[in-house]
């Protein structure tokens, strides 16, 4: 095969892939990729490996390769072991051009730098200028806080001595407000120890008055069970002489009856409103007690409720006395309702007596005065059922 042929199979390239890319040499590719310098050349007379078509060197008999197309044929290995300097890929006759350049960019980076200079000058006398304004301005600034600091210690010493006046005035206050709640306790407590005594001590009476009062019905039934047995034999001896006289007993027992069943519903409802006036009095209990705690939670609360404190205490005190004071009301009433129900008792024993004399001298009339005493108390009979 001849140059010709293969040179006409190789692959030329003028520009490097990227930034990363670089030329490299013939010999330093084989010992880059650790491959024979035979197998580097063969590859670019195949075309296999691209070649730039421009030689280098002093001699320029150096041929070069791209480093990125000769890692797609071979892993490189040892990318330092290149011995080729610029020195031997030196293009002598673009020195002078290179020289030119070189001349140029000096001569630009020289007036780049002048301006830069004289801008550097410049920011510096303007950064001076601005530094000792602001220094100006921190001078100012500190005199001016200085002024707020001094005028601030001397309100900050203003407002601990008015703090301290407060907490005095405060703490004198709440001395008295304290001695004046544990005096209206105490009064509290012996108001209730009163209210309870007196509570009590009524209790007692009425269980006392109740007793007696049983004991008086129990003796007065009795009584006109006695009296009642007795009329009833006496009746059963002389029924045939003495009709109208049973007739008479009977609205007697009928009446009885009557007043038995009113005396017995009075009972009921004195019973009740006893219970309810029991239960009346363990609701005051209970309210006194609540109020006792309410005093000792109140007392534990006198920072937090001192403005409206006193106000409550005596408004409670006041609802104690107006309560008191409808008990002991109640109680009167009560009483006064017992004596009532005395009377009429006593009135009832006294309006039974008197039936009984007239029932004993109708018995002891002889028999002609019979019919006049029959008719008289017939008519008694009639006054006293109306």
């Amino acid at each position: 095969m001849s140059d010709d042929s293969t040179t006409k199979q190789e692959k030329h390239v003028t520009e490097l892939a990227g930034p990363d890319d670089r030329w490299v040499s013939v010999t330093d590719a084989s010992r880059i990729g650790r491959r024979q310098e035979h197998t580097v050349r063969t590859w670019i007379a195949q075309g296999v490996l691209p070649v730039n078509p421009v030689r280098v060197g002093i001699n320029k008999k150096t041929r070069q390769v791209r480093l990125s197309d000769l890692a797609k044929l071979t892993p490189i290995i040892d990318p330092d072991a290149g011995i080729a300097t610029d020195l031997g890929t030196l293009d002598l006759p673009s020195i002078p051009k290179q020289q030119q350049q070189l001349m140029e960019q000096l001569t630009a980076l020289q007036q780049d730098v002048a301006s830069q200079l004289a801008n550097l000058g410049e920011q510096f006398r303007s950064l001076a200028r601005e530094q000792e304004k602001f220094a100006e301005e921190t001078r100012q600034t500190w005199h001016a806080h200085q002024q707020q600091y001094q005028a601030l210690a001397s309100r900050d010493e203003k407002l601990q001595q008015l703090i301290q006046q407060v907490r005095d005035r405060l703490a004198e206050n709440l001395r008295g407000v304290d001695q004046a709640i544990r005096q209206e306790l105490g009064n509290a407590l012996k108001l209730h120890s009163l209210l309870d005594e007196r509570v009590k001590a009524q209790d007692q009476a009425f269980q006392q008055a109740q007793q007696e009062l049983r004991d008086l019905i129990t003796q007065t039934e009795s009584t006109l069970h006695r009296e009642m047995a007795g009329l009833v034999a006496q009746i059963e001896q002389r029924r045939e002489a003495h009709e109208d006289l049973a007739v008479a007993v009977t609205r007697l027992n009928v009446q009885t009856d009557q007043q038995f069943s009113q005396v017995g519903n009075r009972l009921g409802q004195l019973e009740t409103a006893t219970g309810q006036q029991q239960n009346e009095i363990q609701k005051q209990r209970g309210r006194v007690g609540q109020l006792e705690t309410e005093l000792s939670t109140q007392i534990g609360q006198l920072i937090k409720q001192l403005a409206g404190l006193q106000s409550t205490w005596q408004e409670r005190a006041t609802t104690a006395e107006n309560e008191a004071r409808q008990l002991r009301r109640d109680l009167d009433a009560q009483s006064r309702g017992q004596q009532a129900l005395q009377k009429q008792l006593d009135e009832e024993r006294r309006a039974r007596e008197e039936l009984a004399r007239r029932v004993e001298r109708l018995l002891r009339q002889p028999k002609g005065e019979k019919g006049k005493g029959r008719e008289q108390g017939q008519s008694g009979m009639r006054s006293e059922g109306e």
